[in-house]
């Protein structure tokens, strides 16, 4: 069944050609996934698709039979509706049926024989059930704790909740809904992980149609079957998952630019000929060649899409092999631990994954690292020329009344405005992008914007709090590229899993108060914590030989990793003793008293010549892989 057709449609917005001539439909069974890059308006297009926005030219037609539910704006009039409450909302005609089977059952009390409300009671009773009223209460409470809610908040007031949570309460309303056509701009955003795996389950097994816009490659994997892209103002259609359109894009556009190179030549030849020739002998063949030119249907000239180069993440200079301490530290509230006794150590070059469903602690972690917390138990400590970055979430460092050229110019306002566009281009913002106010850029262009900022002045230790959020597809592929790269070290909260597969080397998880590290990337977490729940039983045989050879390697996997310790922690000694005499040298002794002058001066030199041994160890160390 056909649910919502477009024919021939073309919308501006902020002057902006965001559609041209586009043309689709939506049927029973679509499961299509919107993409393209950010402010490219796929925004506008749910709009239309909703039948919320005047067309400039074209009409949209929704079927009879065609409920649409998608993730509302924020609005007062629910605030003082319980989590509960506002979720049931989706399904008023319920609630109107139950009050109506209420009023009926009172009145068939005291009017036992009245055969009219009987049968009336008897339909009504019959329709609640076919509509999933008896269920509906279960239904609500399977969503919303799905969805990250525990069972204390479902009384809660819509007010009294964040952004974050109330759009999540938004998403779960319109899973709560009953209309045959979801539509879900970025679901995942405010989800963690947990609640992002439940949300696929759910998507693979409803019957509901939906348009989901998203650019979470591994949500996009489990849940489509069609991916549509707005591009250029068109939209470009492919069957099939995520692989399949990733593999055909890619052939796409490779044979677009042939095909253009190709024309551009045959243009090149004809316009050589007849500027040739025209006044000459072949006069009549060189204008028929003008008239031939005249006729060729252009194609556009091939464009790139996300962040036009790479990135390019430099490190302010070499830490120290330590670059984080946290020994045993409570971290809370004032005097309220949420996460207890927690140990951490990052070393130079290590990428740690932050995850943790929400509420977990991930949030009191950062902003503990970042020194607007005090830990409720212990000290942190920073190893010794480490510089610190912070990637904040909520982007609280952009002005809205700004442009992104003013945003920019900011962290250099001595520079050259062509160093700054230049430097903007890197992040996808050419031609009129850098006036545009931050106040009218996307979600993504924002993002990137935050990110162009924080990677102007270099740092060797970076901070990030869910850096893909809102990021398009081919901007995450950029920023993995630069991350991959990059030297220094950095702490990644993140509930991309694609993205924590590809960049980190560990995972921290926080739970239920509990810090515990695995040294992998999430597939390798995943793997070890499902593993953990089958039957130790399960082992296949080994023969003697395989025995030997097995305990070998794991003494020599035990001797490495014990040297390995032993000189990690050699080098926080010798890190110590630096900053002790270095402080010495500066604050204690008197220019005057030589001899306590050159001892320390002479011990110094020792010890950045044993830290430098150690130093040299530790990677060679660091190089060896055993399986």
């Amino acid at each position: 069944m056909t649910l919502v057709t477009a024919e021939r449609i073309s919308q501006k917005f902020n002057d902006q050609v965001i559609l041209k001539d586009v043309s689709f439909t939506i049927k029973t069974g679509d499961r299509i996934g919107l993409v393209g890059k950010n402010g490219c308006g796929k925004t506008t297009l749910f709009e239309i698709m909703a039948g919320r926005m005047e067309l400039d030219q074209g009409k949209v037609h929704h079927s009879r039979r065609c409920g649409i539910d998608y993730i509302e704006q924020e609005s007062t009039q629910y605030a003082d509706l319980t989590l509960f409450e506002y979720v049931s909302s989706a399904r008023d005609d319920l609630a109107a049926m139950r009050t109506e089977i209420g009023g009926l059952e009172h009145h068939l009390q005291i009017e036992p024989e009245d055969r009219e409300q009987l049968n009336r009671l008897g339909e009504l009773q019959e329709r609640f059930e076919l509509e999933g009223g008896f269920s509906f209460e279960n239904d609500v409470n399977t969503i919303v704790h799905g969805l990250g809610f525990e069972k204390n908040r479902f009384s809660d007031l819509m007010k009294n909740f964040s952004g974050g949570e109330r759009n999540r309460a938004g998403l779960a309303k319109a899973l709560a809904g009953k209309g045959n056509l979801l539509l879900l701009d970025e679901p995942t955003n405010h989800l963690d992980i947990e609640s992002t795996r439940w949300l696929e389950e759910y998507l693979k097994e409803t019957e509901r149609s939906f348009v989901v816009v998203s650019h979470d490659r591994s949500f996009l994997s489990a849940t489509i079957n069609k991916i549509w892209e707005l591009r250029l103002a068109k939209l470009e259609f492919y069957t099939g998952g995520l692989e399949n359109y990733l593999a055909e894009r890619t052939a796409r556009r490779s044979q677009h630019e042939h095909r253009y190179r190709h024309q551009q030549e045959e243009i090149k030849r004809l316009e050589d000929f007849v500027r040739r020739n025209m006044a000459g002998q072949k006069t009549k063949q060189a204008q028929s060649k003008l008239k031939y030119l005249g006729r060729i249907k252009r194609l556009a000239k091939p464009r790139g899409d996300g962040l036009q180069e790479k990135i390019g993440m430099a490190s302010s200079g070499r830490s120290f092999a330590h670059v984080l301490s946290i020994p045993e530290v409570s971290l809370g509230y004032g005097d309220k631990a949420v996460i207890h006794n927690l140990s951490l150590d990052v070393y130079r070059g290590d990428k740690v994954g932050i995850i943790g469903r929400n509420g977990s602690g991930k949030s009191t972690l950062l902003k503990t690292l970042i020194g607007q917390l005090a830990p409720v138990r212990g000290e942190i400590r920073l190893g010794h020329q480490v510089d610190v970055a912070y990637f904040d979430q909520e982007l609280s460092d952009l002005n809205s009344e700004s442009t992104v050229l003013d945003s920019m110019w900011e962290m250099e306002p001595m520079a050259v405005v062509g160093k700054i566009r230049s430097y903007l281009a890197r992040f996808g913002f050419s031609d009129e992008d850098p006036f545009k106010l931050v106040a009218n850029l996307s979600g993504g262009e924002k993002t990137k914007l935050s990110l162009a900022r924080l990677l102007y002045h270099p740092a060797n230790f970076i901070i990030f709090d869910e850096p893909t959020n809102h990021l398009d597809m081919d901007s995450r592929e950029r920023l993995e590229e630069a991350l991959i790269a990059y030297d220094g070290s950095c702490l990644i909260v993140s509930h991309d899993r694609y993205f924590l597969n590809k960049v980190v080397d560990r995972i921290l998880h926080l739970n239920d108060g509990v810090a515990t590290m695995y040294d992998g990337n999430y597939a390798y977490f995943r793997e070890k914590t499902e593993k953990g729940d089958q039957p130790a039983t399960q082992k296949p045989e080994k023969s003697k030989d395989d025995y030997h050879a097995f305990k070998e390697k794991s003494r020599q996997r035990g001797r490495h990793k014990k040297l390995l310790q032993s000189t990690r922690d050699k080098i926080v000694q010798l890190e110590e003793e630096l900053k002790r005499l270095a402080h010495e040298l500066e604050h204690e002794i008197a220019p005057e008293d030589w001899e306590r002058l050159t001892a320390a001066t002479t011990r110094k030199t020792e010890i950045e010549a044993q830290l430098l041994e150690q130093l040299a160890q530790l990677e060679k160390l660091e190089e060896v892989e055993l399986d």
